[in-house]
């Protein structure tokens, strides 16, 4: 599988794709945004706590040409986890990896497969969705 290449961070109501510079493509980043539009429609909230609210997941996605998943989602790490809010970050990294798996087949553009959407990151965050 090659790196992956994570579009920079438009927030979706919870679920947004991210990568560091430089900048991706525009026409990709709106491929990649509509990927996000998807999965965020799939998500389920798991009952947490209030401090879980502040957990950040983020999720490596890979897929193949015609949007099923070329591999499971696997986590690529969780920001604001703290001693307070550990249990719930599971949970939420559980039902990030769900809406990825609900929401196959992906309906994004088949010639811009191999241009960046075979593989990026989501992420995830309840607060944005609130």
């Amino acid at each position: 599988m090659r790196r992956f290449a994570p579009l920079a961070g438009a927030l979706l109501a919870g679920c947004v794709a991210t990568t560091p510079p430089p900048r991706p493509d525009p026409a990709m980043a709106r491929v990649i945004a509509m990927a996000a539009n998807q999965v965020r429609r799939c998500y389920r909230a798991p009952r947490i706590g209030r401090g879980g609210g502040g957990i950040v997941t983020v999720l490596n996605v890979a897929y193949a040409p015609d949007g099923t998943l070329a591999t499971l989602p696997a986590l690529a790490g969780q920001l604001g986890v703290t001693a307070a809010n550990a249990a719930a970050a599971e949970a939420l990294a559980e039902a990030a990896a769900l809406a990825v798996t609900r929401c196959v087949p992906l309906r994004l553009p088949a010639a811009q497969y191999r241009g960046g959407w075979d593989s990026f990151q989501l992420t995830f965050s309840p607060k944005a969705m609130a």
